[in-house]
């Protein structure tokens, strides 16, 4: 337990007698959600129209458990976490320090030797403030089949879990267009001239592996800039301008959609033995509609086939 956390470089353990438990790093490998960006809603058109010109992290909460082990030393702690705003929490096994504000504690339980407690912190530093990008160390010599950005997901450690498919393929809910339902006749008057489909959000179920925490950490920041960059593209007009939508695209159907990154949940952390940490990537499909995707002629090894005179494929679906 000794040297398991330092807060303001004191050993808390050593000073007071308290230790971090199992389970406490979950919540803080895992990466804070997005704002919410401004968005225009057409009833004629799929989607929505969003402004990603800009893409900024939210605060998030962590919560840390802790254990008393030394006689009654609950109130000098509680009196080590508010004696100022931020305290700087370095954990040695993860290789890194996070810089916190006490929030709440949700719950507390005394023992015969011992109390154990809950204790709830803002993170209001998403990224590291000294961060410089590094590529991603590529894990995996097969790629998976799902890019972002033309970026295998292997290429940073991650793959896709049994679920993911059907969350991509899951039709989003139906605008609802104009309804009129008077009391004085039965049923409804619908306007169903026309249906267009809302945005979804796409929960992807992702495992990240690597060696050490120094792979860990430079594939983990990597894949979160890659998510909320900006990138230059072209209008079409001619016009360049900056925006952080994404393009999605799986191999195994061979169809692409546009989407932004949403929100992340971890479901287990493993820091022994090599991290494994199993996540929850939720993306927001901004347009989607299942009438696009074209079913191609491919052989036995997966590689398209072409007409006669080469000039395109063969789409089953004529």
């Amino acid at each position: 337990m000794k040297g398991q956390l330092y807060i303001d470089n004191k050993d808390i353990f050593t000073e007071l007698g308290v230790a971090t438990l199992q389970g406490n790093y979950s919540e803080l490998v895992a990466f804070p959600p997005s704002k919410t960006p401004d968005s225009n809603d057409w009833a004629e058109e799929d989607g929505k129209e969003f402004d990603l010109s800009e893409m900024h992290l939210d605060t998030k909460d962590v919560t840390l458990e802790f254990g008393f082990f030394s006689e009654w030393k609950y109130n000098d702690f509680v009196a080590l976490l508010s004696d100022m705003g931020y305290h700087d929490f370095n954990f040695p096994q993860l290789g890194r320090t996070f810089r916190l504000r006490f929030s709440s504690q949700s719950s507390f339980e005394m023992f015969n030797s011992s109390e154990r407690s809950k204790f709830v912190f803002a993170h209001d530093f998403p990224r590291p403030a000294d961060y410089v990008y590094e590529e991603p160390v590529n894990l995996y010599t097969i790629p998976n089949g799902y890019e972002l950005d033309d970026i295998d997901l292997s290429a940073y450690g991650v793959i896709l879990l049994k679920g993911s498919n059907q969350e991509i393929l899951k039709s989003p809910a139906v605008k609802k267009n104009l309804l009129q339902n008077f009391k004085y006749q039965d049923g409804a008057i619908y306007d169903g001239q026309f249906v267009k489909f809302q945005t979804k959000d796409v929960n992807l179920k992702c495992l990240m592996r690597a060696p050490d925490f120094d792979t860990f950490w430079r594939n983990r920041d990597a894949l979160l800039y890659d998510l909320t960059r900006l990138s230059v593209k072209t209008d079409a007009e001619g016009y360049e301008y900056e925006d952080a939508e994404r393009m999605f695209y799986v191999d195994e159907w061979s169809e692409s959609y546009p989407c932004y990154y949403k929100s992340c949940k971890t479901e287990h952390f493993n820091p022994l033995g090599g991290i494994w940490w199993e996540f929850t990537l939720t993306l927001v499909f901004t347009s989607f509609r299942l009438g696009d995707i074209e079913y191609l002629l491919a052989s036995e090894a997966g590689e398209f086939i072409m007409t006669e005179d080469e000039e395109c494929f063969i789409d089953l679906g004529d």
